[in-house]
């Protein structure tokens, strides 16, 4: 009878916990994208970069798979990307939409900015330098590691 009730007991803590995962919690997947997003920021002009494909594995990998995909925030909205290079190569700029599902993925949401999701082929390199021209000739120049070290792992 005892191993009947603690087979039970068992068997509902892990019925419990079952379909949840911890590794892809809300928490968790805003600090991975934190180490994943740079902002510059330069006389009342705000870009905010995140790279994208060491986090998101999901529902976007077919549209990830041969890319390396960043979203590229600009405040304010009267102002657009004049050129988006990666790595010296063009990248391909496509404006999202507000309710575009690209556009949540950010680990920092910003009403009143446009977005941008900017693609390259995939690159063999560990760093990737993203230069962004606007329209009014401001640029930035943000760099990115392809992995970047973990905010919770130290080497010492």
């Amino acid at each position: 009878m005892l191993k009947n009730l603690t087979f039970l007991i068992i068997s509902l803590m892990l019925a419990g916990c079952w379909g949840k995962s911890s590794l892809h919690s809300d928490a968790n997947l805003k600090n991975e994208l934190l180490a994943y997003t740079q902002k510059h920021n330069s006389a009342e002009i705000l870009l905010v970069a995140t790279y994208l494909n060491p986090i998101y594995q999901g529902e976007f990998t077919t549209d990830m798979q041969d890319f390396d995909t960043f979203i590229v925030s600009i405040y304010p909205q009267n102002l657009t990307p004049k050129s988006v290079t990666i790595n010296s190569l063009d990248a391909t700029l496509t404006k999202l939409e507000k309710d575009d599902k690209l556009s949540t993925l950010v680990s920092m949401t910003i009403p009143w900015s446009n977005y941008y999701k900017a693609t390259i082929p995939t690159q063999k390199s560990n760093i990737l330098s993203v230069n962004i021209t606007l329209d009014n000739n401001t640029t930035a120049t943000l760099n990115f590691q392809k992995v970047a070290r973990s905010l919770y792992w130290h080497t010492r």
